[in-house]
C-alpha cells in the first residue's frame, strides 16, 4: 500500500481513500455462478466448501481468518486519488 501511495504522490495525486478490498477473499473459490451471486459471508462460503470440498476451497477457507485479520494479505490494494498537479522534473548530473 505504502508503495502505491507513495507513486501516486509522486505523480501529483491528492488520496482521497485508501483500503485493502476483501471481494475477492469472499470469492475467489471454486463455485457455479450462483453460487457466486450469494456469497456474503464467511458462513456462505463455508456452506460451499462443504458441497464442494476442492483443495482451492479448502485453503481459501482456511485461509480467509488470517487474511481478515492481516489486510495486507488481501488480494487488492484500491486507492481513490484526484489529480492536482503535474509532476515536476527534478535535473540530477550525472558526471563520475
Amino acid at each position: 500500500m505504502s508503495e502505491v501511495v507513495a507513486l501516486l504522490r509522486e505523480a501529483g495525486f491528492e488520496i482521497i481513500k485508501m483500503y485493502y478490498s476483501i471481494i475477492n477473499d469472499l470469492t475467489l473459490i471454486d463455485a457455479n455462478p450462483e453460487e457466486h451471486l450469494k456469497i456474503s459471508s464467511f458462513k456462505d462460503m463455508a456452506k460451499i466448501v462443504l458441497k464442494k470440498p476442492t483443495k482451492l476451497n479448502i485453503l481459501r477457507f482456511l485461509a480467509y481468518p488470517i487474511v481478515k485479520l492481516r489486510p495486507s494479505l488481501r488480494q487488492l490494494i484500491v486507492v481513490v486519488a484526484m489529480k492536482v498537479r503535474e509532476p515536476t522534473m527534478q535535473m540530477q548530473e550525472r558526471w563520475g
